[in-house]
């Protein structure tokens, strides 16, 4: 997972030179509880950065606009927190398409907690579909990885982060604004080995992972 640190200011000449996208996101807080924090930090960055809100915060109800200037592309990773310190995640968001509405049902589940699955929520490039997949490892290995991609030859980023999907365990991933409700998955296990499911329907299917979905 991506740290939430202070970057360095770069100097204005390189970053006319890198980066072209200017754009803006518009956040909404429909969770029920007040935004202390929100995190907005493009895609290719391994870093959070300066939390947007600065001594503002975000009542329930309202909405924030966050502008974004000089930025490599219109693809960005947001990550808002709450005043009990709850977070709520969203991958991959395309802010040229789509704004955030931040729900309950978007909260990051806490990985120690065994009553509750852990997930993530993955943004589309925007669509009418939204839904979720479970995936079940049953392969007797802990994965370390894992992707999902709709029509796109790119894998895209691992979902795991930092937490890893034990053998018997359950990793949620929310799906929000995609064009359609089929995806394929891949997941790495810890010796290297990977498992790719295709055409799978969110509406209907889960990934039940087993050593017969080894990629030969």
């Amino acid at each position: 997972m991506k740290k939430i640190i202070f970057l360095l200011v770069m100097s204005l000449s390189a970053v006319t030179l890198l980066f072209a996208y200017d754009g803006y996101v518009d956040i909404t807080n429909n969770t029920g509880y007040t935004i202390y924090g929100i995190y907005v930090s493009h895609s290719d960055n391994e870093t959070w950065g300066d939390n947007m809100l600065v001594d503002e915060v975000l009542e329930d109800g309202g909405t924030y606009r966050v502008y974004l200037r000089a930025q490599p592309s219109e693809i960005f990773d947001i990550l808002v927190e709450d005043e009990d310190g709850d977070t709520y995640s969203f991958y991959q968001v395309n802010v040229d398409e789509q704004d955030i509405v931040v729900t309950l049902d978007d909260l990051d589940t806490d990985e120690n907690d065994s009553d509750d699955i852990p997930k993530i929520t993955l943004s589309g490039p925007g669509g009418d579909f939204d839904g979720y997949i479970d995936v079940i490892n049953d392969t007797g290995y802990t994965m370390y990885y894992l992707y999902i991609k709709q029509k796109s030859k790119n894998w895209g980023p691992d979902l795991l982060g930092d937490y890893v999907l034990e053998d018997g365990g359950t990793f949620r991933v929310n799906l929000k604004n995609f064009p359609g409700s089929i995806f394929d998955v891949r997941l790495e296990d810890e010796e290297g080995d990977s498992y790719s499911l295709f055409k799978i329907d969110a509406t209907t299917d889960d990934v039940y992972l087993t050593l017969e979905n080894l990629d030969q």
